[in-house]
């Protein structure tokens, strides 16, 4: 196989150009460019069958040169160069006929091994072919283009009367994986599930985006064979061959049997239906549309009852009811059969209502922040990995939230114990302090007794005879008098309480300071 190298990075260009790898893989580097007009000069030059170039790059990037040698070369392949920031750019690469995507930093055996397999010649149907399938796919799921012609169009191709069956193979949790730093092979996943047909009689299409890989299936013209249970054990191995090879789970989509590829559109819609209900049934699942309970229509009932009550777990601080409460909501949603976008809705529910308490304890998120937590919740195709991110996150929550509580209670009971000391020889009751400080005053006196160990009454008594014990030092007064003027009411008592606290009597304690 000859290979061009196009990277504006001199480093890049040069490592990936002498590798001595590609000897052992019979391969031969005809030359390198550093962008995308250079390389289109090399092309009828070097007459590569492959050409191995990074998407971002100055003058012409990638994407821009696909196009142009696509339009003069069909049969020349790409596998393209990318960071994670331009995997979204990168979709239209796959229209392009992209092979694979290989991330950056650039792993040599994971090139390696998507060349190897691209030389091996997996594919079914010539890049011909492929390029028309591909173009007539795109046709069918337009609903710009009238039906009278894509009728037409399958006339021409003699497909107007085969019946077909989609089936959608997607890496489960692809987003996430991919903001992790995973490698997603497409073409690894293409070959394992495609490893997985050869003992099948039927033709299919092959169709890639950016998280997995759709299969069009036709009935085969021998009537022996039934697609509705040939498609559901074609699924089996094709779950079990990618277990079996690749380093990520996959889950997969079965659509109805349609009449033909003129309503493939529908097939799709049925496929993404599918996926709506893989958040509840978790990785490495098989949907089959024919299957799917009756939807879901209008909102949980319970959902500002679950939403009040999660809040109350986080403004109290109890971290440790989360997770068991979030597992009672997910049983929930699972009973009730709700859809992936009822799920997300709710999720980002819990996560606006935390956010909206943390503003209350004046804890702010940036917006930065904000969007990355509701862009990865949206991300998340299965219901389990759902409730574990958003049980960190309520956990996280519960915690910033207490320890601003801690701060605040400290606060506010070293107010109350500073008030409590300088008034203490008046006529003081609980009321009158919880009106000072406008709290009710059953809930003040717990605070009292969770923060000092006190109850309000012990507390007050403490702080007279400490006004007691300084007067006894500082004045003539008799004992009495001083029990009087520092609150107590009755001599006897204040005198019980005072040797109680003390050790001493009033005039033996009196006696020995002095």
């Amino acid at each position: 196989m000859r290979i061009l190298i196009v990277d504006d990075e001199e480093r890049i260009r040069n490592h990936l150009a002498n590798m001595k790898e590609w000897g052992d893989l019979g391969c031969q580097i005809t030359g390198v460019a550093a962008d995308g007009v250079e390389a289109l000069q090399r092309i009828s030059v070097d007459k590569p069958d492959l050409v191995i170039t990074d998407i971002r790059m100055p003058l012409m990037d990638g994407i821009q040169l696909a196009e142009q040698i696509k339009a003069g070369f069909p049969h020349i392949r790409f596998l393209f160069l990318t960071a994670y920031s331009d995997f979204q750019y990168a979709q239209h690469a796959v229209k392009l006929g992209a092979v694979d995507f290989i991330l950056k930093p650039i792993q040599t055996a994971e090139l390696l091994h998507a060349v190897e397999l691209l030389m091996q010649g997996g594919e079914r149907a010539s890049q011909d072919n492929s390029l028309r399938q591909e173009q007539t796919i795109q046709l069918m799921l337009s609903a710009n283009v009238k039906e009278t012609y894509k009728e037409e169009v399958l006339h021409e191709m003699k497909l107007e009367d085969r019946h077909i069956l989609v089936i959608c193979v997607v890496i489960d949790n692809g987003d996430v994986l991919n903001d992790s730093g995973e490698v997603l092979s497409l073409l690894a996943l293409k070959e394992a599930v495609i490893g997985s047909m050869i003992y099948y009689p039927y033709d299919y299409w092959v169709y890639l985006d950016r998280k997995g890989m759709y299969l069009i299936l036709f009935q085969p013209t021998v009537q022996m064979w039934s697609m509705r249970e040939d498609s559901l054990k074609m699924a089996r191995d094709m779950l079990e061959c990618c277990k079996a090879s690749l380093p990520f789970t996959v889950s997969i989509g079965v659509s109805k049997i349609q009449p033909s590829l003129a309503h493939l559109a529908e097939a799709w819609k049925e496929i993404k239906d599918c996926f709506d209900y893989r958040m509840l049934l978790g990785k490495g699942s098989i949907i089959s549309y024919d299957a799917l309970p009756g939807l879901i229509e209008g909102q949980i009932n319970r959902e500002e009852e679950q939403l009040r009550e999660l809040a109350g777990m986080l403004r109290r601080g109890e971290k440790e009811r989360v997770q068991p409460y979030l597992l009672t909501i997910s049983r929930e949603m699972m009973l009730k059969g709700l859809t992936k976008t009822n799920i997300h809705t709710f999720a980002l529910r819990i996560i606006q209502r935390g956010e909206e308490l943390l503003e209350e304890y004046h804890l702010y998120t940036s917006e930065e922040v904000r969007l990355q937590v509701h862009k990865t919740v949206l991300s998340f195709d299965i219901l389990v990995d759902l409730m574990q991110y958003l049980e960190r996150w309520a956990q996280e929550t519960a915690d910033r939230i207490a320890t601003v509580v801690k701060q605040s209670m400290n606060g506010l009971i070293k107010e109350i114990s500073t008030y409590l000391r300088v008034h203490s020889t008046e006529d003081m009751t609980l009321p009158r302090l919880a009106e000072q400080f406008h709290m009710n005053p059953s809930y003040l006196s717990r605070l009292i007794k969770k923060e000092t160990g006190q109850n309000f009454r012990d507390l007050l008594w403490y702080y007279r005879i400490e006004e007691a014990k300084h007067r006894l030092v500082q004045t003539n007064l008799k004992a009495n008098e001083i029990a009087y003027e520092v609150g107590f009411k009755d001599p006897a008592h204040f005198s019980i309480l005072f040797k109680k606290h003390v050790g001493l009597s009033p005039t033996s304690y009196r006696a020995q300071i002095k």
